[in-house]
């Protein structure tokens, strides 16, 4: 007997997924809710639902303006300003921050917070090909996807320094000098630790092949059926198939070490997600897939 679909309707808890020693937590069905934490860095990308983990995080990345992808933001402020928590910052596209400043507005109205600007979050724009500097050691640069909207794609990127060959064998206080005096002792690199993929076609693959570089890609595959195959683009989705057939065509690009697959439709039960995912992964990915169900 097919497993119950209500196997899956359970966004408020999360999966836990170990992708080489960072824990990323979440979920994603399609049309029901998507997020995905990552508690080392206090950071959840996208917010379609707000589980009780998601309040401690200060650092919330909205890909789109779809509701399975945003319609926690709202919660999420208001329960940590319930518990006296600082303003989490909430990394928006830039085309959304008026639309969203409104929602909120039209949302406090409804509580009975007119004219109380405490009660709206705060939202940071975020341009295509933006920096977020979370903190010293860790950065998150955006890029276009392509979807039905208007959306972003977030990579957060390692921030590693490394002394210059020149100041090789200098001792600390000369270091510490030459710092102080503005001379540049270090070199620094930005190691891709993670990108985060909202809705999209295989279009933002094709055209930002530098997502294949991170450690872990979580990307969508709504679709996985052979017969759903001609409706994933015109949705604005990618298919099963399409992405592994890239990949297969593209295999120097697959940098990556963990490939998390995500936002499965409704209509598919987790026996089929799973048994369609294995049969048709080819097998240099065999070792590198994980599904967020």
């Amino acid at each position: 007997m097919p497993e119950p679909l209500e196997m899956l309707h359970r966004p408020s808890c999360p999966v836990t997924l170990d992708c080489g020693g960072l824990e990323i937590q979440g979920f994603s069905i399609g049309g029901l809710a998507t997020y995905l934490m990552v508690p080392e860095w206090k950071a959840c990308f996208d917010i379609g639902e707000c589980p009780v983990d998601a309040v401690r995080l200060s650092h919330v990345f909205l890909t789109h303006s779809h509701g399975d992808h945003a319609r926690g933001l709202l919660r999420h402020f208001s329960l940590r300003r319930m518990l006296n928590m600082p303003q989490a910052e909430y990394h928006v596209p830039d085309f959304l921050v008026q639309p969203l400043q409104n929602l909120a507005q039209a949302w406090c109205d409804l509580e009975g917070h007119r004219n109380r600007p405490e009660y709206i979050p705060n939202f940071v724009p975020v341009a295509k090909y933006d920096t977020v500097e979370l903190n010293r050691q860790l950065r998150v640069k955006s890029f276009p996807v392509d979807h039905r909207v208007r959306s972003l794609g977030f990579t957060a990127h390692e921030v590693r320094k490394k002394l210059k060959p020149e100041f090789a064998g200098t001792v600390g206080f000369e270091l510490g000098a030459l710092k102080r005096q503005g001379v540049e002792i270090e070199t620094e690199t930005l190691h891709p630790r993670l990108t985060f993929i909202g809705d999209t076609t295989l279009r933002t693959l094709e055209r930002e092949p530098h997502c294949l570089d991170s450690e872990t890609l979580v990307i969508e595959t709504t679709f996985i059926m052979p017969d759903d195959v001609d409706m994933a683009r015109p949705k604005g989705h990618l298919h099963l198939f399409e992405l592994f057939d890239f990949l297969k065509a593209n295999p120097e690009l697959c940098k990556f070490e963990h490939l998390v697959l995500k936002h499965f439709s409704m209509k598919y039960t987790r026996g089929q997600i799973e048994a369609l995912v294995r049969r048709n992964t080819p097998d240099f990915l065999k070792e590198k897939i994980k599904i967020l169900i």
